[in-house]
């Protein structure tokens, strides 16, 4: 086991994972330019590089996660909500080569771990992500949360080019209401269904960057000048409360994301 800053990379794109700041990527280049936001807002651990969320992706109402009969309270860090697991912020630990865990901690009601392997490829970085139980199951929602660099140091503008389905209406406290309907206009911070993948960003022509997963959800976050997210998700927001995968010792919950260049 170690920790710090461990550096996986190829010919061309170099990976830095952050394991004191939930074994997120910290910085993330291609033929030497960066193309993520690598420094937090305010010291906010929600608001740089890219992060796996898990057991959960996005909110859930009020902290309150009911499941078998049993009310449990998480922790209210966007209160007055939960948001984006347990493990974003927590210390991981490297097995070696490019595998990655983290125990869900002691704020989840249940015994269970992240594991992440990160796969670095001469045209593609490749994530995947796993949630384990160690005994008796739960729901889980799992995903990852990038912020992209809306310019590059270079100067190259950012755009966006997204072909999704169906979006999930909010209330004002950003929570879904249980509606959904055609997208609406942006800026966008929601979550989609029915996505075309791949999910393409290009720097001006000098980077592009295809998002592909086996993800049915994508959330969209548009609304800020420095950096945008194109986060690939399970489940919708809360669906640990309705709906979310159950996970077992036997039945992990797994994703994937591939961002090819």
């Amino acid at each position: 086991m170690t920790s710090g800053i461990v550096t996986l990379s190829s010919s061309r794109a170099v990976v830095n994972i952050d394991l004191a700041s939930g074994g997120r990527i910290a910085s993330f280049t291609i033929d030497g330019d960066e193309l993520l936001h690598t420094e937090s807002t305010d010291g906010d651990p929600m608001s740089w590089g890219c992060y796996p969320m898990a057991p959960f992706a996005g909110r859930v109402r009020d902290g309150v996660l009911s499941h078998a009969g049993r009310e449990h309270r998480l922790r209210l860090n966007m209160a007055p909500h939960s948001i984006h697991g347990t493990v974003f912020d927590q210390q991981w630990e490297h097995e070696g080569g490019n595998r990655f865990v983290c125990d869900l901690g002691s704020e989840w009601p249940w015994p269970g771990y992240a594991v992440q392997v990160v796969d670095v490829g001469e045209e593609a970085l490749t994530l995947r992500l796993e949630v384990h139980a160690h005994g008796e199951g739960f729901p889980a929602s799992i995903g990852w949360h990038p912020w992209f660099r809306t310019r590059l140091r270079s100067g190259e503008q950012l755009s966006l080019d997204a072909s999704v389905g169906r979006q999930v209406l909010r209330d004002t406290t950003g929570m879904p209401t249980g509606e959904w309907t055609d997208p609406l206009p942006r800026p966008w911070d929601d979550c989609f269904t029915d996505v075309d993948w791949p999910i393409t960003l290009d720097w001006a022509g000098r980077r592009r960057l295809r998002i592909q997963s086996d993800c049915s959800y994508v959330v969209i976050y548009d609304e800020r000048a420095h950096a945008w997210c194109v986060e690939p998700q399970t489940a919708p927001p809360d669906a640990v409360n309705s709906g979310a995968d159950l996970v077992s010792p036997d039945n992990p919950l797994v994703a994937t994301t591939t961002w090819a260049w």
